[in-house]
Formats: structure tokens, C-alpha cells, sequence
């Protein structure tokens, strides 16, 4: 009698047990996989999805092409179950370096967001079309006054702008002509011979010594690596105006100003 006692207590402790066992299972694992749960049902509502973008800053660039890309960016998931669309989980710096990396044009991106209105805005910067790069002029790029060449451009539509050509080889976007230290000086020539009334129309470095730079009345030769470029074209202005001043018809072949204070030149 005694024995079937204990053996009926042992088995209810026994099961009291088990049902312990289970509830602590359950609350290690279940609760956990229920928050999961929960927790990726508030990440995929609705509210928390990304709605519009907004473009700040476009002039050149069609804002509905941005647009499209930014929207492209948020399809599909991350890790498999959160959208990508996620207010939260949005990689502001990945969506910037996908529109640099398609709009050549583009300079800058910042990207803001904005949780109550479900907003994404998109601030950005488009690069100037300084200069032109063209390949033996039939078929031409825009390039910033820093020397990236960023965009392909019809060659008939190149007036009013210097086209630069030489040095690069290849597909030639997003390449760099040259340093923006070079640039600068190039400008510096450009701009010391606009000055003086002669409008540059092309600058050619055909070797690592010889550029030539056409204007109006006359090819000139220079140095490309020469460091004081508006030096260089301050001494063909001076040089070209004591000669016009001396006989106005006068008509150069060239002007080689390569060597320093030495200019050398051919008349017809």
C-alpha cells in the first residue's frame, strides 16, 4: 500500500516536471520565434515603406530618370524577409553610390529621410559641362572644368565651348583628362588670350611636350607641362601684337612657344 503511494506521487512530480520542462522550452524558444515574428510583420507594414522621393538640385537630369532609379533601388529584400523599401533599413549610402555610379553627371547625392511623411529626399549636385573632349571631333563628351569626362554629347553641337582632345584612350567616361592642377592652368591660358581677344576654340596635347591650341588667326604650340601656362600666353599676345602692329595683314603659320622666353614663329 505504501509502495503505490510513493509510485503515484513520483509519477505527479514526474509529470509536474515535464509540463516545467516544457513551459521553459516554450518560453526559450517560443517567445523568441514570436517576437521574431511580430517584430518582421512591423518591419514589412506599410507605414514603414519608403513612398516618394523627392529631388532637390536637378536642372540637367531628368528628375523622373532619378527617380526611377532610387524607386528600382527599394524593390525586393534584404536578408531575405526585410524589404528593402524600409524606412529603417534603407542604406542611404549604397542608394548615393548607385545614382553617382549611373548618372555621370552627378557630383553629389545626399540622401535625407523623412519618417513621418514616408519621404526620401535626394539633394544633389550636377557637374558643370566646363569643357568638351572629343576624338578627332566626331565624337565628343562633356567634361567638367576639373578634366572628368562624364557624358557622351553630340559633335555637332560643340560651339562656345574649348574641346580639348589627346591622352585619353578607349571608352573615355568617367576618366580624367588631366589633374585639376592642369585644368587650372589651362583654364589660365584660356583665359589670358580671351583677354586679349582671341577666343580659344580647341587645346590638342598630342605628346607629354607638345599641346597646340588653335584660335583664330593662328595653331600654338606649347609646353603642356609647362607650370605658368598664362605667362606662356601672355608672351604670344605681346608677340603677336608687335607684329600686327607693325604690318596689320601680317598672317602666322604658327607660334611655337615651347622654350621658355623664346618664341618661335612662321609667317605666310
Amino acid at each position: 500500500m505504501h509502495n503505490t503511494r510513493y509510485k503515484k506521487a513520483s509519477s505527479r512530480i514526474s509529470r509536474r516536471s515535464e509540463v516545467r520542462r516544457f513551459l521553459s522550452l516554450f518560453f526559450k524558444i517560443g517567445i523568441p520565434i514570436t517576437f521574431l515574428v511580430c517584430l518582421i510583420f512591423l518591419l514589412r507594414a506599410d507605414f514603414l515603406q519608403v513612398k516618394t522621393f523627392e529631388i532637390l538640385g536637378a536642372e540637367v537630369i531628368q528628375v523622373a530618370e532619378i527617380e526611377n532609379t532610387a524607386l528600382n533601388f527599394t524593390l525586393g529584400n534584404q536578408f531575405f524577409l526585410i524589404p528593402k523599401s524600409n524606412l529603417f533599413f534603407l542604406n542611404k549610402e549604397k542608394l548615393a553610390s548607385v545614382l553617382l555610379s549611373k548618372f555621370g553627371r552627378l557630383e553629389e547625392v545626399s540622401v535625407n529621410k523623412h519618417f513621418l511623411s514616408k519621404n526620401i529626399e535626394l539633394k544633389i549636385v550636377e557637374r558643370k559641362d566646363d569643357f568638351f573632349w572629343c576624338l578627332i571631333q566626331t565624337e565628343c563628351f562633356l567634361m567638367s572644368k576639373d578634366g572628368l569626362v562624364f557624358e557622351s554629347y553630340s559633335a555637332e553641337a560643340t560651339r562656345g565651348k574649348v574641346i580639348f582632345g589627346g591622352i585619353l584612350d578607349g571608352d573615355p567616361l568617367m576618366k580624367n583628362f588631366a589633374t585639376p592642377e592642369k585644368m587650372q592652368n589651362y583654364s589660365n591660358l584660356i583665359r589670358v588670350f580671351k583677354e586679349a581677344g582671341f577666343e580659344v576654340s580647341s587645346i590638342n596635347i598630342e605628346s607629354s611636350d607638345k599641346a597646340v591650341a588653335k584660335i583664330e588667326i593662328v595653331d600654338i604650340i606649347f609646353n603642356p607641362e609647362e607650370e605658368n601656362l598664362s605667362l606662356t600666353a601672355e608672351n604670344v599676345v605681346l608677340l603677336i601684337n608687335e607684329l600686327k602692329s607693325k604690318n596689320s595683314s601680317t598672317t602666322f603659320n604658327y607660334i611655337d612657344a615651347r622654350f621658355n622666353n623664346k618664341i618661335f614663329y612662321k609667317l605666310y
